[in-house]
């Protein structure tokens, strides 16, 4: 399993524009057969930063999409960020879900 998280600082004013781009790949991305989620999120505090996560089932199907058209939209919200925005990517493997958290608090 492979993450993308991209963290973009608004530019004043352009917090709501990077929001609806971002959010508008949600669809077409989830749609992609080896997407296992994608995500817009709004961190609160000081830094005010919005949040793009994406979750794939291997490093190729990241490798497609970062390639694609539909991709560039990513970018271009990228380009309204008041400081470099955090550009990230993990490989995680599972190693358990609700099941874990209960062994672990008992």
């Amino acid at each position: 399993m492979v993450f993308s998280l991209i963290k973009i600082y608004p530019l004043p004013g352009r917090e709501q524009s990077i929001i609806e781009v971002l959010s508008s790949m949600k669809g077409p991305t989830n749609a992609l057969s080896d997407c296992l989620g994608c995500r817009v999120l709004v961190e609160a505090g000081k830094e005010d930063a919005i949040c793009y996560v994406e979750q794939w089932r291997t490093r190729e199907a990241l490798d497609r999409h970062l390639g694609s058209s539909l991709y560039g939209r990513v970018l271009e919200a990228m380009e309204y960020s008041r400081q470099p925005p955090e550009v990230e990517f993990f490989e995680a493997v599972s190693i358990g879900g609700l099941e874990l958290l209960e062994a672990v608090r008992t």
